[in-house]
């Protein structure tokens, strides 16, 4: 961290004594309160992870939403997500979603394994009202299961709210289906490869040993869940914008450019930008 990003003493209170919690930030005090460097913040702001100061005259203020803010964005770094993450998460919590119950925030390991839902078929019907007339489609997509006469089991409510969302905006369920059945059927057959590499390179070493078995599995299953989401986000952007490129869609690049954060943070928490000139997956990182 520069002087130039360090908080400036002369922003406190009366004798250098810290605001109160309720009290307008600057951005010095807030930097302090946090313990980001002000260079940090600023770059929130710019990627939109941030609500912007109030402003009286010149100066932006800060308040405790901007405190909270922060230190949830650090908690989510912490667990593994990635700025773009972070980003369109905060993006779906501001549009209604709980976060809480999406993100499991309160948990101590990355919800990355969502608990499956529940649904009577008029409660599924009231998510997406496109499935009555194609519920045995849904079923070999993947999408749900049936559990006897009046339930259905939905293994992902995030592919069931993708689904929702993409047939809201005007793509035909058949075609959203298809999405869906392809990425449950590929990863079927990921699954399978891998659990036979685990079960031989690292299973059966491992149980030879006199180590933690059941607490190796335990925390590799959330690491192994996040690494697999992190890399299939940077493959799936560079498939993306290969493809555009490939066929001249000016507007797909447009848009994947937007929602592109293209930053990095090292082990201090700075956030590094990363230029567009970068080859290959570099430019989907983060």
């Amino acid at each position: 961290m520069t002087a130039a990003d360090s908080p400036d003493p002369a922003s406190t209170g009366p004798a250098g004594t810290p605001a109160a919690a309720d009290d307008p930030l600057t951005i010095d005090d807030l930097a302090r309160q946090v313990k980001l460097p002000v260079r940090t913040i600023r770059e929130y702001h710019t990627m939109r992870l941030l609500p912007p100061a109030e402003r009286r005259g010149r100066v932006g203020l800060y308040g405790p939403r901007h405190v909270e803010r922060l230190r949830l964005i650090a908690r989510l770094q912490h667990r593994g997500y990635s700025l773009a993450g972070i980003r369109d998460l905060l993006g779906a919590w501001e549009s209604g979603t709980d976060l809480t119950t999406l993100l499991g925030v309160d948990q101590g390991q990355a919800a990355l394994d969502e608990t499956p839902l529940r649904l009577t078929r008029t409660e599924l019907l009231q998510r997406l009202p496109a499935l009555e007339a194609d519920m045995d489609r849904a079923t070999r997509a993947g999408l749900v299961r049936p559990l006897g006469q009046d339930h259905v089991l939905v293994r992902s409510p995030a592919l069931l709210g993708l689904t929702a969302d993409w047939v809201q905006a005007g793509v035909p369920l058949a075609d959203a289906l298809d999405v869906i059945e392809t990425l449950t059927g590929d990863l079927g057959v990921l699954a399978r490869t891998l659990a036979r590499l685990i079960a031989s390179r690292v299973w059966a070493p491992a149980a030879d040993g006199t180590g933690d078995l059941p607490g190796l599995f335990r925390r590799g299953r959330p690491l192994l869940l996040q690494g697999m989401a992190s890399t299939l986000a940077d493959r799936l952007g560079t498939a993306l914008a290969e493809h555009a490129e490939a066929t001249g869609d000016a507007r797909l690049l447009a848009v994947l450019d937007d929602v592109r954060v293209g930053a990095v943070t090292d082990s201090a928490g700075t956030i590094h930008r990363l230029g567009k000139q970068l080859p290959g997956d570099e430019r989907d990182l983060a």
